[in-house]
């Protein structure tokens, strides 16, 4: 299991390592109360390929995405936030406080603004192109709270629960199951707490065009033409959104590659003929994929499938470099 481990314990400037740490995600401003002086924060976070899972302790602090950081990042991510013991208190957009139990859903291309005390809670982070399109579209530019009497919330709260014990002695084949399965059982459970269809947030140039992809994957013609034809926008504008990731034809390739990696390592479908998994993918020719499967993963699609079985990890990933930091794997869960 990958993992990123951060404390501020032997730091001169605790608040401002902390600071430094989060930038990624959040504008942080350290808490009103003398206790300040004394700040402690301790972060984990766990790879499953499409999703992290972290666990964060500390003192207590202010926290904000604003218009400037969205601008800045255009992360677009959903963060699902179980508290576990303190307390947190949603700002804005809306006055609410967490409860031990309460599970929070946050959506980083959307403002907001809260404060934590003695926070001690579990975080699941994933791109929204992993849930369907009916519900990340839905996520709220506000946000959603699954109480902790609820069966929503209770089940949410009880699969983080689970995970966090778990996390180091998954075998690698168990993290790549979770990474397909979780993403599907967190978009059940937030299906069923929306009681009226709306059609969300506007979205920007980046999501759309993410969402039309993810939704077009098995696509022969899914070219960077057909994509700017079918959303209206430039050829410029396309470029530009992908720039960061290699361009959009190495992104459509990461995503189907992705996708594939992921079939390959359901065990639900442990027969499920590879040509199959090619074609549904979006790739025409088994030989062609094979090969960018290998170059991408360091193994052919069999030998990833067999090192499943066998409890191994099938491959490199370049989300696993040691030198990576949250912000580089951020990035890799939109990318692929």
């Amino acid at each position: 299991m990958r993992s990123l481990v951060f404390t501020t314990a032997d730091t001169d400037d605790p608040f401002g390592a902390w600071r430094s740490a989060l930038d990624v995600l959040f504008e942080c401003v350290p808490p009103r109360r003398p206790e300040s002086l004394f700040f402690n924060g301790n972060l984990a976070v766990y790879h499953f390929g499409t999703f992290l899972l972290c666990r964060s302790r500390a003192t207590g602090g202010r926290y904000r995405r604003n218009q400037a950081g969205l601008a800045r990042d255009d992360l677009d991510h959903i963060v699902v936030s179980c508290l576990l013991n303190g307390g947190i208190a949603l700002a804005h957009p809306a006055a609410k406080r967490l409860r031990p139990g309460d599970i929070a859903i946050l959506d980083l291309s959307a403002s907001f603004a809260f404060a934590t005390t003695e926070a001690d809670a579990l975080h699941l982070i994933l791109p929204r192109w992993a849930l369907p399109a009916s519900i990340a579209d839905q996520q709220p530019a506000s946000l959603r709270v699954l109480f902790r009497g609820s069966a929503m919330g209770i089940i949410v709260r009880g699969m983080l629960e689970a995970l966090a014990p778990a996390v180091r002695r998954l075998a690698s084949g168990e993290t790549l199951a979770l990474s397909g399965a979780i993403p599907e059982l967190l978009a059940t459970c937030l299906a069923s707490t929306v009681s009226t269809p709306h059609p969300g947030p506007s979205r920007s140039i980046g999501q759309r065009l993410r969402r039309h992809i993810e939704e077009n994957l098995h696509r022969d013609d899914l070219t960077p033409y057909t994509i700017a034809r079918d959303l209206g926008v430039s050829r410029s504008q396309l470029y530009r959104q992908f720039e960061n990731v290699g361009g959009v034809r190495t992104y459509i390739r990461r995503r189907r590659l992705r996708r594939s990696l992921t079939a390959l390592c359901d065990p639900r479908h442990p027969d499920r003929r590879i040509g199959e998994i090619a074609y549904d993918a979006g790739f025409a020719d088994e030989a062609h994929f094979s090969r960018l499967f290998r170059q991408r993963f360091g193994i052919s699609p069999r030998e990833a499938r067999a090192s499943v079985r066998d409890g191994r990890h099938p491959g490199p990933s370049p989300a696993g470099a040691a030198d990576s930091s949250l912000s580089d794997w951020l990035l890799a869960l939109i990318s692929g």
